[in-house]
């Protein structure tokens, strides 16, 4: 049976087509294997030269983490564009939302199944970026040069990585080590560059990898500028986008190897630099006002393998350090003149263990984490003396079983997880008083889960969760003057639940999956900022929402190299806040409807690939004043294999060249195209016909 599978696969399927952890995958592909045997008959057999597979599969992917969830597994590099940006890569997934404030490497945050951005966590091979400093990660200051694949989990995220909250979880996984080599040049609108350049080698069973890469653009696109007063459209006028430079360089290196006992160590570190103009509106734009950031992780993870008698056991050790530079000596940005040098840093230590499959197909698992942060804030123009070290350790353990009465049909799972946060604020008031508060909270995140293999190919699954969100430093305890701190916030919570199912078939010569998942959230104590003074705005708990939607994606493989996939979801969202301006409308920047379509060809060295996207009609604002029309976006590319190894992709994105904005004020690029030659030294296969 494991050699008809293998040999399934090797045939017909490729690596992406079918989650190698999905339970229903069996049948498909001993189906897609029959199929492979019809074909075989009609179509000669080519013989390849010798191709060696380095790279080696993830342990815990998003399905092994998630088994019963509607997770998705996204492959950098995948998308066959160019210029593969990480919101484009996002967008792959229903649950996904992107708000940009800008083009390339301006600010975007993501919400997943619409709650708010400060709701989804953040990581980096298992290391938070999601912090006490900032809830709201900015997903253009991650290094998309060196990422391997994404795991996106919505609703409900894997109680291992760290406190749960509502919003689900993003897990950025960078590159593995591997014996490889390749180099890519890419050059674009507005005056965009790329280079990247990898190595990797293997020496016995030690493996290392070198990875280099820079990102940067002018950003000058054209854009139509409502002078402030979007209802009045007779003073519009073209403009221009200016002090919209970044540049963005990144540097990881990895090393993984075994050492006695059976233990596997992988040791990676990453630096990543960026600055950048801040434009701020498209209306008031702002000259000088620069940001720059640099982040360092350190991770190190050790592995023992389980047996029959003995659990798996894992532990991990990170260390990440952040120093963030803002500048707008001038106030362009309306918010007071600053010149800031913070410093962010933090120490994560965790174990993991998985007992063996027990009697009745039980599954136990449990791990321990002790987390500490600390921001050490400095403002070269403030009037008063920088703020004493703030801080916050969390501890927090979690436990998951895993039971399968019925064998591979039926799998159930109930989890929690514990958190105790300690933090120690310290701030400067604006007459240069210091203040401080010492608190204790704890976090509960109760979790359940099932799967029902109904038939061969038809699987159903539902899941169920609570989750809080502990504020962040600037809504405990505000900053220099234009938020005010407020030390008694309670954490957010939320209610989650989804249900759905996936259909997986393989017919003659067609492949594909359907899956369709409904969902809910309930959210009472969200954080939301009030005017606090005519120049300040104060945090309080005073907002409550309820979100559900519906979500279906598709994928097809016909003959002939011709693949179909994309989404659609539906969603609607209610405020049921205390503010009556607000209660019973729609909360903005979450269109109740968006889909996603993709159609590519691919035929001997020839790649063709078109794709389409809606934004239904949507608000800006809370009160649904500021309505924002349906729009849409389509994108096209082409790539030649004009050598084996050598690629040149070209590629076009935003083809009708709409103009829009994601938020108020920041203008989205127009059309732009660009051009990349990249070279694969570990290339070694010949150029055939795709079945």
């Amino acid at each position: 049976m494991i050699a008809t599978l293998l040999l399934a696969l090797t045939v017909q399927a490729p690596p992406d087509s079918f989650p190698a952890a999905a339970p229903f995958a069996a049948p498909a592909v001993a189906t897609a294997a029959s199929a492979a045997a019809d074909s075989a008959q009609v179509h000669p057999v080519m013989t390849l030269p010798e191709t060696r597979v380095d790279s080696e599969r993830a342990v815990r992917d998003a399905r092994h983490r998630q088994p019963t969830a509607f997770v998705s597994d996204l492959a950098a590099g995948a998308t066959g564009h160019a210029l593969e940006t990480l919101p484009e890569l996002l967008s792959r997934s229903a649950a996904v939302r992107i708000q940009q404030y800008g083009g390339l490497g301006s600010f975007a945050t993501v919400s997943l199944r619409g709650a708010p951005a400060g709701q989804v966590s953040v990581y980096i091979d298992g290391v938070p970026l999601t912090s006490a400093a900032g809830s709201v990660v900015n997903i253009n200051d991650l290094p998309v040069t060196s990422i391997e694949r994404l795991e996106v989990y919505p609703g409900v995220s894997p109680l291992e990585l760290g406190p749960a909250t509502p919003g689900g979880a993003i897990n950025v996984i960078t590159l593995a080590p591997a014996p490889l080599a390749r180099f890519k040049l890419l050059r674009g609108s507005f005056e965009t560059w790329e280079g990247v350049g990898t190595a990797g080698a293997r020496v016995g069973r030690w493996s290392a990898l070198l990875h280099g890469g820079y990102q940067g653009a002018r950003g000058d696109f054209g854009y139509w500028d409502d002078n402030g007063t979007p209802l009045n459209p007779a003073d519009d006028a073209a403009s221009v986008r200016q002090n919209n430079r970044f540049d963005s360089r990144s540097v990881l290196g990895t090393v993984k190897g075994p050492l006695p006992a059976h233990v596997l160590l992988m040791l990676k570190q990453s630096v990543f630099d960026k600055a950048q103009g801040v434009p701020g509106l498209g209306a008031v734009p702002a000259q000088s006002t620069r940001l720059a950031l640099r982040r360092t992780i350190t991770a190190l993870d050790l592995d023992r393998p389980g047996s029959r008698l003995a659990p798996l056991l894992h532990a991990n050790v990170s260390l990440d350090r952040a120093r963030t530079k803002f500048r707008d000596r001038l106030g362009e940005l309306g918010a007071g003149t600053a010149d800031t040098d913070d410093r962010f840093s933090g120490e994560l230590y965790g174990v993991r263990s998985e007992s063996p499959r027990l009697p009745g197909g039980v599954h136990l698992e449990g791990t321990a984490q002790l987390r500490d942060e600390r921001a050490d804030l400095h403002d070269a123009l403030a009037t008063r003396a920088d703020p004493p070290r703030s801080r916050r350790i969390t501890r927090g353990v979690s436990a998951r079983v895993l039971a399968r009465p019925l064998g591979e049909r039926v799998l159930l799972i109930a989890g929690r997880r514990w958190d105790r946060q300690h933090d120690a604020l310290r701030w400067t008031t604006s007459l240069g008083q210091a203040g401080a508060s010492d608190l204790v909270r704890e976090l509960d995140a109760p979790q359940l889960g099932a799967q029902f293999q109904l038939t061969r190919a038809l699987v159903a699954k539902g899941n169920w969760s609570k989750s809080t969100r502990a504020p962040e430093f600037l809504e405990l305890f505000g900053n220099e003057g234009s938020v005010r701190g407020n030390p008694a916030l309670s954490p957010e919570r939320s209610e989650n639940w989804d249900a759905g199912s996936t259909f997986t078939f393989a017919r003659f010569r067609l492949r594909g999956q359907l899956e369709f998942a409904h969902y809910e959230q309930h959210a009472r104590d969200l954080i939301t900022y009030a005017r606090n003074s005519a120049s300040s705005v104060r945090a309080l708990n005073v907002a409550r929402a309820r979100i559900r939607g519906e979500e279906l994606s598709a994928s097809l493989h016909l003959p002939h190299g011709v693949s179909l996939s994309g989404w659609v979801a539906w969603q609607g969202t209610v405020d049921q806040g205390n503010a009556a301006i607000w209660r019973g409308r729609r909360l903005p920047q979450r269109p109740e409807r968006h889909a996603f379509g993709e159609l590519r060809w691919r035929v001997r060295a020839l790649e063709l690939s078109g794709e389409w996207e809606h934004l239904g009609e949507d608000y800006m604002d809370r009160a649904n004043r500021m309505r924002v029309a349906a729009r849409n976006f389509s994108g096209a590319s082409a790539g030649a294999r004009v050598w084996p190894g050598v690629r040149v992709m070209f590629e076009a994105k935003n083809l009708e060249n709409v103009r829009a904005a994601d938020v108020a004020g920041f203008p989205l690029p127009g059309r732009s195209y660009f051009l990349s030659c990249e070279w694969d030294g570990s290339a070694r296969a010949a150029l055939v016909p795709l079945p």
